[in-house]
């Protein structure tokens, strides 16, 4: 689903003309055709652009949906490409971990803090979706993970493009794909002798935690705050 998925928005970003930002990219806007392809929806809020200004668009109104919306746009008012980067990183984290974009644990948390908390003590299992019963490539899904928060980064900046995101991506389908079966095989990834050292997502242990009077997008207002400098992903393997 998410190679059907990344490869639309790259064709939106690089091959309309004039080419689009797409601005509400999230999960209830992933449709499935009767093959189970699937499929981008909802342009209502699409935006076109010139390729000259970097993909960057001038607006007065905030648009988007709580849990997706890219926290340097909010900051701005000036949505670009890497807007719609930050909403796919998202799915991706969906994806891996069968949960939401806003979390209630039992206070409502981001799903990007939730992954980084857990994978900051290299605890992969901890954020795979039940449902894989440990049937996965443990070094694609770390791959894939990290390929997701570095497109939720806060700076717009660090995070890859569209394109450099099908790359990735296809790096982690191989590796699925030519994987051998250990799906009776007990992982385990929580020690420092896992995939990867913990310290690779070292954080603060401030929470993001908001009232539940509080908007969403006050709560990704707070999330803004909470510092992610020197927090690294995971090393490809």
């Amino acid at each position: 689903m998410n190679t059907v998925i990344r490869a639309g928005l790259e064709y939106l970003h690089k091959g309309c003309n004039p080419p689009l930002i797409h601005r509400d990219v999230k999960a209830t806007n992933i449709l499935l055709n009767a093959k189970l392809e699937a499929k981008i929806a909802d342009f209502g809020l699409s935006k076109s652009f010139n390729r000259d200004n970097e993909g960057h668009i001038l607006t007065t109104t905030l648009v988007g949906t709580p849990g997706y919306v890219d926290p340097e746009y909010q900051a701005t008012m000036q949505p670009t490409t890497k807007s719609d980067v930050y909403s796919f990183g998202v799915i991706l984290l969906e994806l891996i971990t069968g949960k939401s974009a806003i979390i209630f644990d039992p206070t409502p948390i981001h799903i990007i803090h939730w992954v980084r908390q857990r994978l900051a003590r290299g605890n992969i299992e901890g954020i795979v979706d039940t449902r894989m019963q440990n049937n996965y490539e443990v070094n694609s899904v770390w791959k894939t993970a990290d390929i997701a928060l570095k497109c939720t980064e806060q700076v717009s900046m660090q995070r890859p493009t569209m394109t450099d995101v099908v790359t990735q991506l296809q790096d982690c389908l191989e590796l699925e794909n030519g994987r051998v079966d250990y799906s009776d095989v007990s992982f385990n990834t929580s020690s420092s002798c896992g995939p990867l050292g913990h310290n690779m997502y070292t954080m603060d242990n401030q929470s993001i935690g908001v009232s539940q009077s509080s908007s969403a997008f006050e709560m990704e207002h707070n999330f803004r705050n909470v510092g992610t400098t020197g927090i690294a992903g995971p090393i490809a393997r």
